[in-house]
């Protein structure tokens, strides 16, 4: 209930008000469903106004009763919830003061109990650190027989690797002369092996030089005899193929011709570098090369790449 005002307070004012108003009517006996019947004066009609003083003073006292009644309401309402927000302050710090004694008790059970793992860690150190202690000690004692073997073993080892320097340093020089003697043996056979083999290199160097000299000259000889027999054909064939045109009858011209041809002897290019004068008779001998086609190749492979594009003159009966 007194949430309810608490969150409510305008409307729980008014719902009182109200039972209030209520209660003065029914207190006055006022009769809404019957109203006085009105008479009509007889005669002159003063306006006048009767004051009941009794009901003037009932009114003001149930007022002022109310009022009292409604201010110790009131002050009731703020009593009692000034107990509650007491209540609550002291209940917030019984439970604040409960917290704070659960965290101590807490803290401290961790503090013992971090105590008692410092003190279990340090007698764990120290256990360790004897233990550690006699171990280093016993590793340092073994560590000293260790070298002490080792030193009689290195002892020991020195001087079987003495005697063994000594036995192979004779063995070495035994063997370095030998083999000294052995290669001065070698090297003279090598030098005269050598000499031998550079003059039979030498004198097959020149065998095969005088032979290559011999091979060139006759492919030279033979190369030149097919040059000029090829091409003495190609004019042949060109000088067979050619019509002579009108007008040229009686003139001695000539023409300078590059021809280019493939493997087969078939004419790629026929083209005039050098004319004649006479545009009749540079068409015609263009036309008797192509007619010519294919012209004759050589079989030698050196002459084939010079007639894959040559140049000759063309001079009709020449």
């Amino acid at each position: 209930m007194l949430d309810l005002i608490r969150r409510h307070p305008l409307g729980f004012t008014l719902a009182v008000l109200m039972h209030v108003a209520i209660v003065l009517l029914m207190i006055f006996g006022l009769d809404w469903l019957n109203p006085p019947e009105i008479q009509k004066p007889t005669g002159q009609v003063v306006q006048a106004r009767l004051v009941d003083t009794e009901q003037f003073a009932r009114q003001k006292e149930i007022k002022h009763k109310t009022e009292k009644r409604q201010t110790e309401q009131k002050h009731r309402q703020e009593e009692k919830k000034k107990e509650e927000q007491q209540r609550r302050e002291v209940e917030r710090k019984k439970q604040l003061e409960i917290k704070k004694q659960k965290e101590q008790k807490k803290k401290q059970a961790e503090q013992k109990k971090k105590e008692e793992q410092r003190k279990k860690a340090e007698a764990e150190k120290k256990r360790k650190l004897a233990l550690k202690k006699k171990e280093e000690e016993k590793k340092k004692k073994l560590e000293l027989e260790r070298k002490k073997k080792l030193e009689q073993e290195k002892k020991r080892k020195e001087e079987a690797r003495k005697k063994e320097e000594a036995k192979k340093k004779a063995e070495a020089k035994k063997k370095a002369e030998a083999k000294k003697k052995a290669a001065l043996e070698r090297k003279k056979k090598e030098e005269a092996e050598r000499k031998r083999k550079a003059a039979e290199a030498k004198r097959l160097a020149d065998q095969k030089a005088r032979e290559a000299e011999r091979q060139a000259q006759w492919a030279a000889e033979r190369d030149g005899r097919e040059r000029d027999s090829v091409t003495a054909a190609i004019k042949r064939k060109v000088q067979n193929s050619w019509l002579r045109p009108p007008g040229a009858a009686g003139r001695d011209l000539q023409a300078t011709v590059r021809v280019r041809l493939n493997d087969s002897g078939s004419v790629s290019l026929v083209r005039v570098i050098k004319p004649s004068g006479s545009s009749a008779f540079d068409r015609s001998v263009v036309s008797a090369v192509n007619k010519a086609d294919p012209l004759p190749m050589p079989k030698s492979p050196t002459l084939i790449s010079e007639f894959r594009e040559f140049t000759f003159i063309f001079r009709p009966n020449k």
